[in-house]
């Protein structure tokens, strides 16, 4: 648009279509071949950092991570990267050589003005000052650039709620299973199995007092999935002493908050689980312990973020096994549990010989914490890439927006119109955009955080589904402060249009 003189000059002097088109073609397609270049680094060096570590909370990983290079994918995006910049530089060079040398040595002319459905509704047009009119009015009259800079604006806003939604998902992991549903302090398992009685002496032995809840567990690790898969993943087949005082410790609900309740016709399972086989309640789970083999129906889907679970009513687990139950697993609250007196319960539970581990849930808690910080530079990235694409977008259309409308700038200068006036009326338009884009912004970027999401997820973790709504406001606010960054930059633009250049003849 800038150069249609230089077109047309070019065209007139006998230069082909194709060699005109060319110069413009080879300077997008530049750009797009090291673009392309770059972020595919960035991809494959920076993500994959950010995934290792939410993963490490799991898995013990060394601390260097491997970089694979995947030729066909970066095939993928070049072409993707190549077909977007040069197809609309091809379209674009196509539609101005359509036209005459003399047509592109004169100024484009500008769109016409149109009735716009607004003004039908007079209950609601009439109530605008003039200015809002016309900037209404300019939106719907350059439907190109309108729809330019939406898209663009709502694939910025749409990788921010990504960033952001990322974040929320893996930290949730954290605040949801160690927070809402395990509300012990400990977590005490024993090298074998023991009776009721057994287990209850080796805990009153060590309460000092300070033992409020607890409950005796007997936790063993099986292979399970659906009736006839022929995949199976690993389950912890869990069952309790006393399912209330349970309930106290280990909250099962469901991804609405309601409780649910063991029953001795079946088993809960978790909801990674059951979206892992497609199972739901009245399903059958397919359970394999060394020889044994169980088929126990499905009563109810918790919510759970760590490790796969079906939960067992002790009554429920002796008649499906056949066993009388035993006891593995302690599970209890301390009542005034400091970080300064874990290392004195950790000792005292530690001197039975017969316990092997104890795990103190505000450890857990922290050692993820700190090992999804990383996240943080995931998060930052993304941001950075939404306002590089904000500025580009915004940049270049509002350049081509004052280029276009120089007489009519020039116009309003002429008539009176201050520099606040001219900027007010200029962006006005792109504030409107930018809101728009926005909101478009947010739907979109739900559907790419979901896709993103559940691609990430591995067998044994379930990310939180969720976006925190601090998270859609920080999308909004980020994306007009990125727009109203392009205004104050753009304001010399429109302070330097030359009043009498402007208005002279084109002839």
């Amino acid at each position: 648009d800038e150069q249609r003189t230089q077109i047309g000059t070019l065209k007139a002097l006998g230069y082909s279509d194709g060699a005109i088109a060319w110069k413009y073609i080879s300077y997008s397609g530049s750009a797009a071949l090291l673009g392309a270049i770059f972020g595919f680094m960035l991809g494959t060096w920076v993500f994959p950092q950010g995934i290792w570590q939410g993963y490490s909370m799991l898995y013990q990983f060394s601390s260097r991570l491997r970089y694979y290079f995947d030729p066909v994918m970066a095939a993928v995006s070049l072409a993707a990267s190549l077909v977007c910049s040069v197809g609309a530089t091809w379209f674009a060079c196509h539609a101005e050589l359509q036209l005459l040398p003399a047509s592109l040595m004169r100024p484009k002319a500008p769109k016409p003005g149109k009735r716009i459905l607004l003004e039908r509704w007079l209950w609601l047009w009439k109530r605008f000052n003039f200015t809002t009119k016309v900037t209404v009015r300019n939106l719907i009259r350059y439907k190109k650039r309108f729809w330019m800079s939406v898209i663009g604006l709502a694939g910025s806003c749409a990788l921010l709620l990504t960033g952001f939604g990322v974040s929320d998902s893996i930290y949730g992991i954290a605040e949801k299973q160690f927070g809402e549903i395990w509300r012990m302090d400990v977590q005490a398992y024993t090298y074998d199995a023991m009776p009721l009685e057994s287990i209850q002496q080796l805990m009153q032995a060590q309460d000092d007092g300070s033992i409020g809840d607890i409950a005796y567990c007997y936790d063993k690790t099986v292979k399970g999935g659906a009736s006839g898969a022929d995949e199976q993943v690993e389950i912890h087949m869990f069952s309790m002493h006393d399912p209330t005082t349970f309930e106290r410790l280990v909250r099962l609900h469901d991804r609405y908050g309601n409780p649910i309740p063991l029953s001795g016709d079946g088993v809960v399972i978790t909801k990674k689980l059951a979206e892992k086989f497609s199972l739901s309640v009245g399903d059958t789970l397919h359970l394999v312990s060394g020889s044994d083999e169980y088929d126990v129906p499905i009563t109810g889907v918790a919510e759970n973020y760590v490790y796969h679970y079906a939960y067992f009513a002790p009554d429920y687990y002796e008649k499906i096994t056949g066993e009388s139950l035993l006891y593995n697993t302690v599970m209890a609250k301390i009542d005034g549990l400091e970080e300064e007196n874990e290392a004195y319960w950790a000792q005292k539970l530690l001197s039975d010989k017969r316990v092997y581990t104890v795990m103190f849930l505000s450890d857990m808690y922290g050692s993820i914490w700190d090992s999804l910080s990383v996240l943080n530079y995931v998060v930052g990235i993304l941001i950075l890439s939404a306002a590089a694409l904000s500025f580009v977008v915004m940049l270049n259309l509002t350049n081509i927006n004052i280029t276009e409308r120089r007489r009519e700038l020039a116009t309003l200068q002429v008539l009176g119109f201050t520099d606040r006036e001219m900027y007010e009326y200029v962006f006005r338009e792109n504030n409107a955009l930018t809101v728009i884009g926005s909101l478009m912004g947010l739907l979109l970027g739900r559907v790419l955080h979901q896709f993103v999401i559940i691609t990430c997820e591995v067998d044994m973790v379930m990310f939180v589904r969720d976006i925190k709504p601090l998270s859609y406001v920080y999308s909004i606010v980020l994306s007009v402060v990125f727009s109203q960054i392009v205004n104050l930059m753009m304001r010399k633009k429109v302070r330097s249009i030359d009043m009498v250049e402007s208005l002279k003849s084109a002839e």
